[in-house]
């Protein structure tokens, strides 16, 4: 029995599979299978503008409902996969809350996008109805309701998240403390000098940073109030924790039919696991980034888009993109911060621009080559060094200082 292609995940990288087998001529069976009950939605948002207010729910969908109708693309929301048959090739499904029983959709190949879930803050009272992880849209409406009534908030975790969450408080004027459980700011992401100018921007517009710290327990107070224990001994009082501590990789049904595993799928470099009948794709799956020789999860939703098209590709007989670097953003108070590529380990920095305007770009070389960039308001910057870094480019270091020269004009 032929079943086409069905997709486990309907986030940036199972919707970009779906798409793009449409893009590239596929003319069967599709079908994904969607965990929530809102059509597919981007997540990034939800940290950043959603929260603040700047954007809506029905801002944040990929597509209208209509698109997946008029594609032929079966979308089944609010069902979860139970099981998978890889001799049999099919999957078995089950709607949320339904008590009609199961479903099977057969399969001639299976995509797995799965992603990653916010990883929950495992302490005494870490399950409080006021104490929220960001994963969802669901998550995000929690934390609106949460902050009408608040004064306070204490947001375990100095990410991205917890970063982005601090800035929104800050535009709301309610008092954030942060837990950083580290001694600076992002500091297996990025070196000494952009952690010192991110700290310094957030404690100036109000935002307090507590380093070397964890939560360990937390209480109810008065109300729907909390009181958190840190392990110094300090006690703070909150009318709500926000939990960004990062992720856990969602390979379970994975590992359950014996795909081979290690902190996410291992997927080569065209996305086949280790039955080639299945792909992976997105933050639950591991590979090698171009020109490395270790493989590595990338939580980055133009990695989850160039997988899914590779895969939408190899499935179709279409050329295979091109790959390149890793990128990401963050929003933060007054800063668009983006980055490109992912080495930490470099033998040069240089920066361009001047720190103190807030408008500047690091530079880090390997052996002559650029192997990423970290840009603050520089826009122009982070669009060229997505093909400079990309291809591991060589260019003047002395050239690349002077403002006068674009980084484009090394392309």
């Amino acid at each position: 029995m032929s079943g086409g292609i069905v997709i486990i995940g309907a986030s940036h990288a199972g919707v970009q599979v779906a798409t793009s087998l449409r893009d590239f001529g596929y003319e069967g069976i599709i079908t994904l299978i969607n965990g929530e009950a809102a059509y597919p939605y981007q997540r990034p948002p939800l940290s950043k503008a959603f929260l603040y207010g700047g954007a809506d729910v029905e801002s944040l969908s990929f597509r209208s409902p209509t698109y997946y109708a008029d594609k032929s693309i079966d979308i089944v929301n609010d069902t979860w996969v139970t099981a998978i048959d890889r001799t049999d090739k099919k999957v078995t499904v089950k709607r949320r809350g339904s008590d009609s029983g199961i479903t099977e959709y057969h399969f001639d190949h299976l995509v797995i996008a799965t992603g990653a879930l916010a990883k929950p803050l495992s302490v005494p009272g870490g399950d409080l109805p006021n104490v929220i992880c960001i994963r969802s849209i669901e998550d995000a409406l929690r934390l609106k309701e949460a902050f009408l009534s608040s004064k306070s908030v204490v947001v375990a975790g100095a990410g991205f998240i917890g970063l982005e969450v601090a800035s929104t408080l800050v535009k709301l004027g309610i008092k954030s403390t942060v837990i950083v459980r580290g001694e600076r700011l992002l500091s297996r992401l990025f070196p000494p000098v952009m952690s010192d100018f991110l700290i310094k921007k957030h404690e100036a517009s109000g935002s307090n940073f507590l380093f070397n710290s964890q939560i360990v327990k937390i209480e109810k107070d008065q109300g729907s109030s909390v009181i958190v224990h840190l392990d110094d001994g300090q006690v703070l009082h909150a009318d709500a924790v926000v939990v960004g501590i990062g992720t856990t990789v969602s390979d379970e049904l994975a590992r359950s039919i014996g795909l081979i595993c290690n902190d996410g799928i291992v997927v080569d470099e065209s996305c086949v696991t280790s039955d080639p009948s299945i792909s992976a794709c997105g933050d639950c799956s591991i590979w090698k980034l171009s020109g490395k020789g270790t493989a590595s999860r990338i939580e980055s939703v133009q990695t989850a888009v160039d997988q899914a098209k590779t895969i939408a590709a190899r499935l179709t007989g279409a050329v295979l993109p091109e790959r390149v670097a890793p990128w990401f953003w963050s929003d933060q108070l007054d800063l668009k911060l983006q980055m490109v590529g992912t080495e930490l380990e470099y033998d040069d920095l240089i920066c361009r621009g001047e720190i103190a305007s807030n408008k500047f770009s690091l530079l880090y070389f390997q052996g002559g080559n650029l192997v990423r960039v970290d840009s603050i308001n520089s826009a122009a910057d982070h669009i060229a060094a997505r093909k400079l870094v990309s291809k591991n480019a060589k260019i003047s270091k002395e050239l690349a200082k002077q403002p006068s020269i674009k980084l484009k004009d090394f392309l």
